[in-house]
């Protein structure tokens, strides 16, 4: 007679039914096409579609940008000194100036070199008209900054000029320094000024006036004698004589 452990059990539809259950709650009731339950039911990724990438594209564009940038700011900070600028035609003359103002930098060829000084400064320098600048009167006492001057001879008073500078500098932003009586005796004058240029300096000028030089009477030609002569040189007008001032310029480093 057969054991109660090998007849066949009955069949146990809870237990089909669960087994059924665990496997649609395992899976969520969602296939992966071959089975395999997904991971919590959450789409798969995207995927780029094939083809180049742009990054390399954006990378060089950036980069160009960014030259682009550094192009326009060193283009800012090297200012107007790169761009030569023009010398005016005419100055005006400041009030007190006593002798009509002339624009100098077309007079100051013999003492500008590449960029020295900056255009702006030339720019705000007048002289007397009429005035000449002597070449060979160059002296270029610069090392390692510039310093040079050039002087020069005009048909006007020693005061007449002195009053020129003392009124038309100031007028074109040049701040007073110092002035006075200078030299062997105190017979020149010396006008001491200061102005800021393009190039991030200070520069000075320093105005040297000389006495005026009057030439002696001549007599009137085809005069007879002697005392028709002395009459002549009576009658001729007097002189303004000629005076002449040199223009040094030189520029001040922070260690001056």
């Amino acid at each position: 007679m057969p054991s109660p452990d090998d007849l066949p059990r009955p069949f146990d539809p809870t237990t089909s039914g669960a087994a059924t259950t665990a496997v649609h709650a395992r899976s969520n009731g969602h296939g992966n096409g071959h089975g395999a339950p997904t991971d919590g039911g959450a789409p798969e990724p995207s995927r780029r579609p094939p083809g180049p990438s742009t990054k390399p594209a954006l990378i060089v564009v950036g980069v160009t940008f960014l030259l682009f940038l550094i192009g326009v700011g060193l283009e800012l900070l090297s200012g107007t000194q790169s761009r030569p600028t023009p010398s005016p035609t005419k100055i005006a003359t400041a009030p007190g100036a006593v002798l009509h103002a002339v624009p100098a930098r077309p007079l100051l060829k013999a003492i500008i070199t590449t960029g020295e000084p900056p255009d702006d400064l030339l720019n705000a320098i007048a002289v007397p008209q009429g005035a000449t600048p002597v070449p060979s009167s160059v002296i270029n006492r610069g090392v390692e900054s510039y310093d040079q001057s050039l002087r020069f001879e005009v048909s006007a008073t020693q005061q007449d000029v002195i009053s020129f500078f003392r009124a038309q500098l100031p007028a074109q932003h040049w701040q007073r320094q110092s002035q006075g009586p200078t030299g062997t005796g105190g017979t020149q004058y010396l006008i001491l000024m200061q102005h800021p240029a393009s190039d991030g300096l200070e520069w000075d000028i320093g105005v040297t006036v000389a006495p005026t030089f009057f030439s002696s009477p001549t007599a009137a030609p085809g005069s007879g004698t002697s005392g028709s002569a002395t009459s002549a040189s009576a009658t001729a007008p007097p002189s303004s004589g000629t005076t002449s001032f040199s223009l040094r310029l030189y520029s001040v480093s922070d260690q001056d």
